[in-house]
């Protein structure tokens, strides 16, 4: 799935967005290799609301399938928590379509779901999907 892209998005429009993430300098944008390869990718979007500096958007988070289930997603997971942290961002957010695997992912690793709504987002084949909605609340360690 080209994430965030719209359906039927070649590569021209997949390296304009994906340029224009790494040339954000707010914006967080993290991978995982093994092996020299790059396996997983996540995304911290915070906030440009004046009354919501503490709060970002974890975005366009994807674990290839033949790394999935060995810890990368929560991995990378634990370092967008980390870098929201150094920056102060203590209320993360994010959505995913409804009744994927990813729902159990991000209530396994701690966030709390909002709710669904309808229609949310189109899916690569031009349907409309449903989005659950996740956040959780960071604390800093004591230690």
């Amino acid at each position: 799935m080209a994430l965030g892209a719209a359906p039927g998005a070649g590569a021209a429009e997949l390296n304009a967005l994906h340029g224009a993430a790494l040339a954000d300098s707010e914006r967080v944008v993290l991978v995982a290799e093994r092996d020299g390869e790059l396996v997983g990718m996540a995304q911290l979007a915070p906030s440009t609301a004046a009354n919501a500096r503490h709060r970002a958007e974890v975005q366009r988070v994807a674990v290839s399938e033949k790394a999935r289930g060995t810890g990368v997603g929560s991995e990378l997971m634990a370092a967008i928590e980390a870098a929201a942290l150094e920056r102060e961002l203590t209320l993360l957010w994010l959505t995913t379509h409804e009744g994927t695997p990813a729902c159990a992912f991000y209530e396994a690793v701690g966030y709390t779901r909002l709710g669904t709504m309808p229609s949310y987002s189109l899916r690569p084949d031009g349907t409309l999907a449903p989005g659950a909605f996740y956040y959780k609340e960071l604390r800093r360690s004591s230690g």
